[in-house]
């Protein structure tokens, strides 16, 4: 395996896109809220530039087809661009046709403004959920080779998934999953890579752990969203969890990550992880 190196990630969504809410999960109406993924994104653009960084853009479907300059833009400064999925559906709730389908429509869609093949795919809101997926073997059978949707922290996960790059052997082939930087928070099992727990989270205490990782010869994956960088983000109607999911911390994201990356210029996960770097594994 490549030397070990730090990986970001972002999920290119839009500030709407939240799962099973009654207000913003609706595609019908997602036109008629005003869209902040393209200045979001950019800000995302200039920070990697300015620390020499390239990343992984896990992008949907949807979006690639309303803002296809944004991902020629991404794929132009030299990163790889992955799926999302297409209408930002929580995978264990779609039937085996139901996923390929989302997963074919968002593939064509980001394929077709990016002008090169995707083989990396995550889950929207983490949704594969445990190694036991019906739609692991799926992503094979469509061509993916990399996937980065499980977690080891409960309920979003499952504590026996795995929490370091793994070549999962599915029924259709094999698979390299590759979870985010996990730790603790308050005792339990969390995410350090991101998301709301990392934004909470002790700036040194998220430093020491990639620092941690990095030193055990690991690349430490983060990963983000562009509405966390959004300085003009839309007010939004949230029940009080939900707000503190979704907005907590926010505004440590931007320069935390300058100094983080200042000191660790990140690469995206097909450099940290290439085809063939893993021989072993385990069954899915």
């Amino acid at each position: 395996m490549p030397g070990s190196r730090l990986v970001l990630t972002v999920d290119v969504e839009e500030w709407f896109h939240v799962c099973g809410h009654p207000t913003y999960d609706v595609p019908e109406r997602w036109c008629s809220f005003p869209s902040r993924v393209a200045p979001a994104t950019g800000r995302i653009l200039d920070l990697l530039a300015r620390t020499s960084s390239r990343a992984t853009f896990f992008v949907l479907g949807w979006v690639a087809r309303r803002h296809p300059a944004l991902v020629r833009e991404i794929v132009g400064a030299g990163h790889e661009v992955g799926c999302h999925g297409d209408l930002h559906r929580r995978a264990n709730t779609m039937t085996g046709p139901e996923f390929r389908a989302d997963l074919r429509a968002a593939r064509a869609s980001i394929e077709d403004a990016a002008g090169k093949p995707v083989a990396s795919y995550r889950a929207p809101e983490w949704s594969l959920r445990t190694t036991s997926s019906p739609h692991l073997p799926t992503l094979v059978e469509e061509g993916f080779r990399l996937d980065s949707s499980l977690l080891a922290v409960p309920p979003i996960g499952d504590v026996a998934n795995p929490v370091r790059p793994t070549l999962l052997h599915t029924s259709a082939g094999d698979l390299l999953e590759v979870p985010p930087l996990v730790g603790t928070f308050f005792g339990r099992p969390a995410m350090l890579g991101g998301g709301w727990t990392s934004r909470l989270s002790r700036e040194a205490r998220v430093t020491a752990a990639a620092e941690e990782s990095l030193a055990r010869g690991q690349s430490p994956v983060f990963y983000l969203h562009p509405w966390e960088v959004d300085d003009e983000h839309p007010p939004m109607d949230l029940p009080p969890v939900a707000r503190l999911v979704h907005f907590g911390g926010r505004g440590r994201v931007v320069p935390r990550l300058s100094r983080l990356l200042a000191r660790f210029p990140s690469v995206p996960l097909a450099e940290a992880f290439p085809a063939g770097a893993f021989r072993e594994g385990v069954a899915a």
